[in-house]
């Protein structure tokens, strides 16, 4: 297991200039990203940068409730949502302050990403989808799990779960679980 700790990244300007990202994992190729996990900072009514060829999936953490305007179309971010790297995109806070997101980005046709929130209960078990290249968990809350030794996590650290190994949470732990595959064959 590899922990990320959300403090050890720096943040960095968007590729627009108009926000900023804290990159917590990303894995890359002679062709550029196959897959990065950031964390970005929302002040405000602000363009996202476009990645063609990218799919996004985005989840709000904290703050005022934001929605994306997505080639015009709105839609509010409760739950992850996903969307393509190269639709223009906006984002907007409903009341003035700062929010924070999850982004979980893969190359179209190479990888493919998925986040869903996740309520471990003491004792609970998590095994990764061992037909994912990666099972990632994003703590939103202060916990400790268990595999071959315990490891806590304060909140948005990232543990990078190997496979094949079962983790079991030894305190209750709200987190974001992220997996990357390879997409499935088209029929």
């Amino acid at each position: 297991m590899r922990v990320i700790r959300h403090a050890d990244c720096p943040p960095a300007p968007w590729k627009n200039g108009a926000g900023s990202t804290r990159e917590l994992w990303c894995r890359a190729d002679a062709e550029g990203v196959l897959a990065r996990i950031s964390l970005a900072e929302i002040t405000g009514d602000q363009p996202f940068s476009a990645f063609p060829g990218m799919d996004r999936v985005i989840l709000q953490l904290d703050g005022p409730p934001m929605r994306l305007t997505v080639e015009g179309q709105d839609h509010p971010i409760a739950t992850p949502f996903a969307f393509p790297g190269e639709a223009r995109v906006t984002c907007h806070l409903s009341a003035p302050g700062r929010a924070h997101d999850l982004n979980l980005m893969t190359r179209r046709g190479t990888c493919a990403g998925r986040m869903t929130l996740l309520s471990l209960a003491p004792d609970a078990s998590l095994t990764p989808d061992p037909g994912a290249s990666l099972t990632a968990l994003l703590a939103l809350t202060p916990c400790t799990l268990d595999a071959s030794a315990p490891v806590t996590l304060a909140p948005l650290d990232l543990l990078l779960i190997p496979q094949p190994l079962t983790l079991r949470a030894r305190t209750a732990a709200q987190c974001v679980c992220l997996t990357v595959s390879a997409p499935a064959p088209s029929p």
